[in-house]
């Protein structure tokens, strides 16, 4: 294909690319679990949700995601985690065979984590159908080429949700001090605003791993179209009217952002 060709022609500079955005991706997470929250928080909103407890907490993801996504083209933008999955297998599949199964016991253990067996069952069921699709595609386009077509579309799509996010109202502690959302005007915007885009870039690129922003969906998804009841947690309409309240009346309308915001604003 032209496509793969003009790729491998170009990949001394998409590799690079790549291993920046990764090592990005990997301090990410680190500074997010293990700086104070009064620093991370003030730069990435929600920040929590790339910490081990929190992303466990499938009602808190869902009600951040519900919350910060409400723009059509936000939403749309966000469509392409599933297909981000799928890349990010073939990105495991490139590094090592055995790397996928450590992923999908990951997925295991974070489904018993989360508690629910019904969702639990139905997360780790599509997370393998997306390592069959990432199969698929090594197995037309090859593993080298694969891999960098997985490359590309992964920082393009991060780069995507990113700019999407820019239709929305910007979260708390973005424009000033309080716990509202706040539209984003050329009058009010600041130095945060520039350096919260770059930071948003790797966060969402690292929203694409099937352990972050995957199993929310599935759990859209799984009440939405399959129907399903959760047996423990928040049903999504309960989830959609959280989200409401917050976004509506500030964090302190719900007991876990009110938490979130403290931990930010509060001086240790």
């Amino acid at each position: 294909m032209q496509l793969l060709n003009w790729l491998a022609q170009h990949a001394t500079i998409i590799n690079p690319l790549w291993l920046f955005t990764l090592i990005s991706m990997a301090v990410l997470y680190v500074v997010c679990n293990l700086l104070p929250d009064r620093i991370v928080g003030n730069f990435l909103p929600l920040h929590n949700v790339f910490k081990p407890r929190t992303n466990i907490d499938l009602d808190y993801q869902s009600i951040g995601y519900a919350m910060l996504h409400t723009k059509w083209i936000n939403r749309f933008t966000h469509y392409s985690i599933g297909f981000d999955v799928i890349l990010w297998f073939v990105i495991f599949e490139s590094w090592h065979w055995s790397v996928p199964f450590i992923v999908l016991a990951l997925i295991l253990v974070q489904s018993l984590l989360i508690g629910d067996i019904k969702f639990g069952l139905c997360f780790v069921l599509m997370s393998a159908v997306t390592f069959a699709g990432a199969l698929g595609i090594i197995h037309f386009a090859g593993m080298q080429d694969a891999a960098l077509l997985a490359k590309v579309v992964l920082m393009a799509d991060g780069l995507m949700r990113m700019v999407g996010h820019s239709a929305e109202f910007m979260p708390p502690l973005l424009l000033d001090d309080t716990d509202r959302f706040v539209k984003l005007t050329p009058e009010n915007i600041n130095y945060k605003i520039p350096l919260a885009a770059a930071i948003g870039y790797v966060a969402e690129f690292g929203s694409g791993l099937p352990t972050r922003l995957f199993p929310v969906q599935v759990n859209f998804v799984y009440q939405r179209v399959f129907r399903g009841t959760p047996r423990k947690g928040l049903s999504w309409s309960d989830v959609e009217a959280s989200a409401k309240k917050a976004l509506t009346g500030g964090y302190y309308q719900l007991e876990t952002l009110g938490n979130y915001y403290n931990s930010v604003t509060k001086s240790e």
